[in-house]
């Protein structure tokens, strides 16, 4: 069974076919013969289906390697431009952001630090859509009217993931992840407000794979059209596992449980208990899938940046994470909550 969604989904069987689909297309597409302009087309009409989806021009994508570069490529762009120490991003970034920006300018995304971010007038600020280990989601608006001038970049890989169209009037870069929506690896999104601005990036030639992009289009697609249905079983699970760990299992904390957050997605920290352990075992003894946090930015025997910043007490620095998606059966998900909960009493039970 597996529960790590918010790392990767597994690949649609409809993406598979259409990327199967297109691998005899293997000219590069910067070649002036005709397979090169074969591949060209293919990976224009890839770009095309996803900015019509996305109600943007085609020409304000970029295929990138994947999330991950599509953030940095971003990052890249404004230090070259601004300098580094005028680069700013929120305190719960992906690891392919906090690792570009200077620790002294993360801030809170909340904007509990607002005034003293605003005293700094910042050039770049990074803030992503919604939390990628707890779900809670962001205010990009709030950090667009207080900072008009600033170029601001929104990950938007976790809230699209979970049903949450972009909000591209308060980003100037937005970035995708297509194997959160059952699409495949190595490969990413990022869009572009002004793509005259960014050359640099938006006339990148890297060769790109048209299989690739094939399979990302179609991603698109099915999220579009399944995009309600599976933001409603993510809604009706999710309850059900926060229901049942609350009833079932004491002395537990659900991470940001009093904020909005994106369906699918929860961290819940149990006492005594390290979220390492309770994973190990899982997939040892049960082919159980959680994770800890962010896979990226992970390490299991410390608290991960994002728990650091909006838990102090150590008790509740050791979560689990739990990630839904639409494969998934109600008999799953019971039999999920009702393991879970056998494995922390026997954990608990060894404490003693």
């Amino acid at each position: 069974m597996y529960f790590d969604s918010a790392a990767t989904t597994p690949l649609d069987p409809r993406v598979k076919e259409a990327m199967i689909s297109v691998m005899d297309i293997y000219g590069n597409e910067n070649s002036k013969h005709c397979y090169g302009f074969e591949s060209r087309k293919k990976i224009d009409q890839s770009l095309a289906r996803i900015a019509k989806i996305l109600n943007v021009s085609s020409d304000q994508l970029c295929l990138t390697y994947s999330g991950t570069d599509s953030n940095r490529k971003a990052i890249k762009a404004a230090v070259k431009r601004f300098g580094l120490d005028n680069c700013y991003c929120s305190a719960v970034e992906h690891s392919s952001i906090l690792d570009e920006i200077l620790p002294k300018n993360w801030f809170d995304p909340r904007g509990k630090d607002l005034e003293i971010l605003m005293g700094k007038n910042p050039k770049f600020i990074a803030l992503m859509a919604a939390n990628s280990e707890t779900g809670a989601i962001y205010d990009g608006q709030l950090f667009r009217k207080k900072f008009p001038k600033s170029l601001i970049l929104q990950d938007f890989s976790q809230s699209f993931a979970k049903g949450l169209r972009p909000d591209f009037e308060n980003c100037d870069f937005g970035t995708f992840a297509p194997q959160k929506i059952y699409g495949p690896k190595m490969v990413g999104i990022l869009y572009i407000k002004n793509p005259e601005m960014f050359s640099e990036i938006s006339k990148d030639s890297h060769t790109k794979n048209v299989f690739l992009a094939e399979g990302v289009a179609k991603s698109f697609e099915l999220w579009e059209l399944e995009s309600t249905i599976n933001t409603q079983k993510y809604k009706k699970w999710q309850q059900v596992i926060e229901t049942f760990f609350t009833q079932n299992i004491p002395d537990i904390k659900i991470h940001e449980k009093g904020y909005d957050r994106v369906p699918g997605l929860m961290s819940i920290a149990i006492k005594n208990v390290r979220g390492s352990e309770l994973m190990t075992l899982l997939s040892a003894e049960e082919g159980i899938a959680i994770s800890t946090g962010s896979a990226c930015n992970s390490d299991i025997l410390s608290p991960t940046q994002v728990i650091k910043h909006i838990e102090k007490d150590k008790t509740w620095q050791f979560p689990i994470r739990i990630g839904l998606h639409k494969f998934l059966t109600d008999q799953e998900v019971h039999d999920f909550c009702e393991i879970v909960a056998h494995y922390i009493a026997e954990i608990r039970t060894r404490g003693v």
